[in-house]
């Protein structure tokens, strides 16, 4: 009796392990797209000149952004524009963070108030006679 209930044990085991095998092989791979903020770091870091930028800027801009992606790409558009020197690319930067200040559902509050500050203290500088 008992090793015909190891048995049945056994085989009802066996017949689990082979379903939930079953199941993982049948699960499809998902591929997952770079995000947009990854996307547009990798492009701005590869352009040699101002015309460059300015190029991967326009194309990225022709681009949907998700909401979930709007965040990182303010951020790092912003990082950008502190680096950047010419004053074309820097606008082609403070038009795409205006646009995207307007996602729905995307509260830009502390990222704006970030650039506002600095392009105060750049317009006070400038002035001023400094940099």
């Amino acid at each position: 009796m008992a090793a015909h209930l190891k048995k049945r044990v056994y085989e009802e085991f066996t017949k689990v392990v082979q379903q939930q095998h079953e199941d993982l092989s049948a699960k499809k791979l998902r591929l997952t797209k770079p995000s947009k903020s990854a996307a547009l770091h990798v492009d701005l870091c590869k352009a040699t000149s101002p015309a460059d930028a300015l190029q991967y800027l326009l194309q990225f801009a022709r681009k949907p952004v998700e909401v979930e992606s709007v965040e990182g790409v303010v951020r790092i558009l912003l990082e950008h524009y502190y680096k950047e020197n010419d004053a074309s690319v820097r606008l082609k930067i403070a038009s795409l963070l205006g646009l995207l200040s307007k996602t729905a559902g995307f509260s830009p509050d502390c990222i704006m108030d970030d650039a506002i500050n600095t392009l105060q203290n750049e317009s006070k500088s400038q002035f001023l006679g400094g940099a």
